[in-house]
């Protein structure tokens, strides 16, 4: 099974996370503390010891990370645009879509086996959606990243236009859409992808860029 997650955010945005300046580094270092807390079951049943300490350094009584969690100098990698070891790929790319997450004006997603996400494909085809706006298309565009995605990880984008024009595409296309669970999918892609005319409006009043569409697929 695949989880596909899509943001609403610039891709330059996204680039400059990575080398980030001062002022962005700062505001990262602080969003990113979730992805370092101890769980909230864990800090409660742990007593006076479990409130010592940094929150980077490990809580008594909290279980050993997963080797793919997230730590302190994976996201210090990050800001300074430094080299990310092969083993360190997977957590860092874990802590850069929090980041991109928490950033993003929008998320939405849905859970599909690969089979699944081929057949919507195919459904908004058959609805009139030419090929590049199918979500297979997105993710195989490349986002231009500067480190390169782990290989059960695909990450790709779409400008702010292609955004909008999906949005459109998929609303003409959903009442030519036989299946039903497809269909149903189709219209809530094309509602989300609807509020991209919206944050481009407000964008400027809060000195940001359009957004553009951001992928995520991953499979488990």
């Amino acid at each position: 099974m695949g989880e596909l997650r899509l943001y609403a955010i610039g891709i330059d945005e996204v680039r400059q996370m990575f080398g980030a300046p001062v002022g962005l580094a700062e505001r990262l270092r602080e969003q990113a503390q979730t992805a370092f807390a101890p769980p909230q079951s864990d800090a409660r049943s742990g007593g006076l010891l479990s409130r010592l300490g940094p929150i980077f350094h490990r809580v008594p009584g909290t279980p050993v990370l997963d080797p793919d969690d997230p730590i302190p100098a994976d996201l210090d990698r990050i800001l300074a645009g430094g080299y990310i070891p092969a083993e360190r790929s997977a957590a860092t790319w874990r802590l850069w879509e929090l980041l991109i997450k928490e950033n993003s004006w929008g998320r939405t997603g849905l859970t599909a086996s690969e089979h699944e996400l081929d057949g919507l494909d195919f459904s908004l085809a058959r609805g009139g959606v030419h090929a590049a706006g199918g979500l297979r298309h997105l993710l195989n565009t490349s986002a231009e990243l500067p480190l390169r995605p782990p290989h059960e990880l695909l990450v790709g984008y779409h400008t702010h236009d292609v955004a909008v024009w999906m949005a459109e595409s998929y609303h003409q296309a959903v009442p030519e859409i036989e299946a039903e669970q497809d269909r149903e999918t189709a219209d809530r892609l094309a509602q989300w992808l609807d509020g991209f005319g919206h944050w481009a409006d407000v964008a400027p009043t809060a000195g940001r860029q359009a957004p553009d569409l951001v992928g995520f697929w991953g499979v488990s």
